[in-house]
This record gives C-alpha cells, sequence and structure tokens, in this order.
C-alpha cells in the first residue's frame, strides 16, 4: 500500500512510496495516551476486558466470559498470549492492580460500573467480578476503560497519578507500541509485531496533536485522516472524490429538546405534543449539515440496544412531522387565535415562550430559528435567547429557561436522575408509572424482556412529551479513500479497528 505521511505533497507524489503510514489530526495534547484525556486513541496502545459493550462486546484481555445465574458474578478467562510491549505476560493481576489504583483516594477515575465490583483474582488468567445485585450486560461488558502494566506502575505515587511520565511514554499490550513523541504536535506509533492476533497490515500511525483545519489538512495531504470533522467541513469533503466521510451516532447522548413543566403553556401534555409534530426533525438535520443517514429518535434505549433497532430498521423515530396534527392538538388545548394575529391564545395568555439556546455548539442558533420559524406556522410566538455555555449550564442546573435545546447525557442513567422523572426539580416532569418501571429495568437482565420494559416507558414519553428528541449526537471522521475497513455507523472510529484496516494502492 502507499499512503504516506512524513510527506506534505499531493497525493500523487505520495503514491511513489510504499510508506505504510497514516497521520490523523486529533485534537489533544502529549498526554493524549493517558487517563486524563481518556479518549479513544488509547486504544491504540492499550486493550479493555472486553471490546465494544454488552450484548455486542468482542474480546479484548478476556477471550470468555460467564456469569452465575443471578448475574451477580462474572468470570473472565484472559488470554495466554498477551504481552506487554517490553515482553513481559499480561495477567489478571495487572487487572485487579488497575482497579484498585483508579479507586486509590488520589486517583478517584471511574468511567465503568466495573469499579462497583468486588475484584478476586483465581489464577494468573482468571478474574471473578462480584456486584451486590445483579449486573447485566451492558455493565459487566463495558469495553471502555483499558488497563496498565502493574510492574511499571506499582511503585509510583498516587498523588501524580495523572502526571506520570509513563502517559507520554507509555508501554502497551495493544496493536501499536510507541515510538515517540515531539511535545505538542505529534505522537508516533509502530505496528507490534508480537500482537496476539498478528502484527497490523498499517505498519506505523501518527497522532497529530493540532486544532488545525480539518479540510486544509486533509485536502492538502498532510493528514490522512481527520477526527471530529465539523458538519460544515463534511460537506466539502463528501464532494473531494479522495475522501470518505463516516459518522458514528452516539444513541447514548441524544439531542433534544427540554420543556419546563412549569411555564404555563409548556405545562400541557398535549400541547408539548403538538409542539413536538409541528417541527420538521428531517428539516433540522439538513440546516445542521447532518448526513441523510441520520436516524431520528423518539424515546430511550441503550446504546446497543438502540445499534440493534437501528441495523433491525425499527428503531423508535418518534411522532411524526404533522402541523396540520399539531393544530388540532393546540385546539383541543384550548389555545385559539381569536384576534387573528397569528398568535394562539387562552385565557388571555399568549402562547408564547423563550428557547434558550447555548452559543458555540454546532448548528444550535440555526437549529432554534428554524423551530422558531415551524412554531410560528401553528401559531406559537417564540423568542430565541442566545446565551454562552457556561450561561447555559447554570441555567439548566436552576431549571432557569422555558425551553432549551441540549443532550440527553448518558442514557440509560439518566433515567434514574430526580431531576427528570423523580421529584422534577429541573423540568417539572413526575411520572410514578416511569420511575416503577425505570426500577423494573434495573432488574431485568433478560433483552427481551428489557424491550418490552421499553417500549412501555416510550409509550409513556409519547404520550407525555417532556422532551422532544431529535437524532443522536453525531461524529464525524474524515479519511482518504486508501484507508480501508472504516464503515458506518458501526467502524467508525478508526483507533478502536485499526488492527482490521489495511491500506490499498491507488489504481493508474
Amino acid at each position: 500500500m502507499v499512503l504516506a505521511i512524513t510527506q506534505c505533497g499531493k497525493d500523487t507524489d505520495r503514491a511513489k512510496t510504499h510508506d505504510s503510514t497514516i497521520t490523523v489530526l486529533y485534537e489533544s495534547d502529549d498526554y493524549v495516551l493517558g487517563p486524563a484525556r481518556d479518549d479513544s486513541p488509547k486504544f491504540l496502545m492499550f486493550l479493555p476486558l472486553v471490546r465494544g459493550y454488552g450484548l455486542k462486546a468482542r474480546p479484548g484481555f478476556a477471550q470468555s466470559w460467564e456469569h452465575s445465574p443471578d448475574y451477580t458474578a462474572w468470570t473472565f478467562h484472559l488470554r495466554r498470549d498477551l504481552r506487554w510491549h517490553d515482553g513481559v505476560p499480561v495477567t489478571a493481576h495487572d487487572i485487579a492492580f488497575c482497579l484498585e489504583l483508579f479507586a486509590h483516594p488520589d486517583v478517584l477515575f471511574a468511567q465503568d460500573q466495573i469499579f462497583g465490583a468486588n475484584v478476586a483474582v483465581l489464577d494468573d488468567y482468571t478474574l471473578k467480578l462480584t456486584w451486590l445485585k445483579p449486573t447485566g450486560p451492558a455493565s459487566a461488558l463495558s469495553g471502555w476503560t483499558v488497563y496498565y502494566p502493574k510492574h511499571l506502575l506499582e511503585g509510583l505515587d498516587p498523588k501524580n497519578f495523572y502526571d506520570w511520565d509513563f502517559w507520554t511514554h507509555p508501554v502497551g499490550n495493544g496493536p501499536y507500541r510507541y515510538v515517540r513523541h515531539v511535545p505538542k504536535t505529534m505522537i508516533e506509533l509502530e505496528a507490534n509485531p508480537d500482537y496476539h492476533s498478528g502484527k497490523p497490515a498499517i505498519e506505523r500511525v501518527v497522532l497529530k496533536l493540532s486544532t488545525a483545519n480539518k479540510v486544509i489538512e486533509l485536502t492538502s495531504g498532510n493528514v490522512d485522516a481527520a477526527y471530529y470533522v465539523p458538519p460544515s467541513d463534511t460537506i466539502k469533503l463528501r464532494a473531494d472524490p479522495r475522501f470518505n466521510v463516516y459518522h458514528l451516532f452516539a444513541f447514548s447522548e441524544p439531542q433534544a429538546i427540554h420543556w419546563n413543566q412549569a411555564h404555563p403553556l409548556l405545562a400541557m401534555p398535549q400541547v408539548r405534543r403538538a409542539l413536538s409534530q409541528a417541527i420538521d426533525r428531517r428539516e433540522l438535520l439538513r440546516v445542521n449539515n447532518l448526513p441523510d443517514e441520520t436516524p431520528l429518535v423518539g424515546g430511550l434505549s441503550p446504546e446497543d440496544r438502540s445499534y440493534r433497532l437501528y441495523a433491525e430498521g425499527e428503531l423508535d423515530p418518534g411522532l411524526p412531522y404533522d402541523p396540520d396534527a399539531a393544530k388540532q392538538l393546540l385546539e383541543r388545548a384550548g389555545w385559539i387565535d381569536r384576534d387573528g394575529d397569528g398568535v394562539r391564545e387562552r385565557a388571555d395568555r399568549l402562547a408564547q415562550f423563550t428557547m434558550l439556546t447555548p452559543q458555540g455548539r454546532h448548528g444550535s442558533l440555526a437549529t432554534a430559528l428554524l423551530i422558531q420559524y415551524q412554531l410560528k406556522q401553528v401559531g406559537i410566538a417564540m423568542e430565541i435567547q442566545l446565551v454562552g455555555r457556561i450561561v447555559w449550564r447554570e441555567a439548566y442546573r436552576t431549571a432557569n429557561f422555558d425551553a432549551t435545546i441540549g443532550d440527553v447525557p448518558n442514557v440509560p442513567q439518566w433515567l434514574l436522575d430526580q431531576d427528570f422523572f423523580g421529584d422534577g426539580t429541573r423540568i417539572g416532569y413526575r411520572n410514578p408509572a416511569i420511575v416503577g418501571l425505570l426500577e423494573k429495568l434495573t432488574l431485568e437482565l433478560d433483552s427481551a424482556a428489557q424491550d418490552t420494559i421499553y417500549a412501555r416507558i416510550n409509550e409513556i414519553l409519547h404520550r407525555d412529551m417532556p422532551v422532544t428528541f431529535l437524532w443522536p449526537y453525531v461524529e464525524s471522521i474524515a479519511a482518504h479513500r486508501r484507508i480501508r475497513g472504516l464503515r458506518t455507523p458501526d467502524r467508525v472510529n478508526l483507533f478502536a479497528y485499526i488492527e482490521e484496516l489495511w491500506l490499498e494502492e491507488e489504481q493508474k
């Protein structure tokens, strides 16, 4: 294959070399491979216990696993052919050491529910994790956390955990090993010839640590791939035949409109339904320059379930765009434009509210402007209040808004957030039926039974509309077309799938 990164010339220049190297533009710093940043480049160097999550988990450290009948204990059988890049065998003692280190009061690094487990090393290659209550696959098989070599870290001071030199000169067990780095500029890695599944096809990976313009860096040949490509730039890159753009849909962080039910207009479920049906979410996708294949989201669902439903074409899209139905709902709720000024009223109160809109978010203002226009067509007056992110966070925390556009973080964890379904301190929504279903969901481990519970939850949400779901968070990665093996939406993360990628010669 032909992909050079040390040259900055045109693609035709790079086609003359047989260097199998790629450069990836990534916005970070020298600690990008360490826990302080805790981002996906770490998978180049380090393996998690399992890769993926839940029912989609695949072997990482562990090559197999099983659970007790009551789902409280999970036993992992580790690979016996894994070695750290310095040649030392990888064992269960490394994982146990790391879990203890992560829980140290000077560290407190906890990303997965795995840290709530009691850890027992049964032998060098068998690890048992036991929870106080039943733990389903989504929690037990969470593949985000990676682990580090005990023999190199056990003598270091946990107080300096996030500043250890190890993070800038790491020794891992993954498909690539550290070569060198130029501070604040780049990190170079080479394919690990002793990797358990064989040496990766791409010989070298260079992380270019920069906030440079992604389109310029790609089209000039300085880099071969770029993460976090803004939606406006994906249009330019999709039009360039040299590049492919891939999209990751994060169903666990859907975009949504949050309705504060303390507002007189928004207190009525039928009004919230009407507003939802008056908004053309497909048009909102186009305004935000999001890809046509972006799915609409209509309810709550954990990541692995959402991807399964998406692949099967059964993902709940929510209420359809239907402005006529919206008008009928508003009429039945008593909101009528009696004076013909284009704005409905009820009991001398105008049908108007303010949309709190965070500044600096891609598409937030454009989204608000289109929603404002669409609601006007059904007789609702919406003002836009554009604020900075810090102001927005505080306003959201204190429920100082009528409505706002934002993420719904950490689905399904937020399901149990009292701010939403308990005491209703944030958006004023309280539904005992949902609280009961959520409690039942935490105890149900059968996937078919979980589907039934989620369907019932979403049925209630469709009726009550405490939030209007829009679409999943979309992350875009652009890569030269010679990088093969990536695919939207399930094989987008280049770093997580690097060992399965390859480079192809251009056809002359």
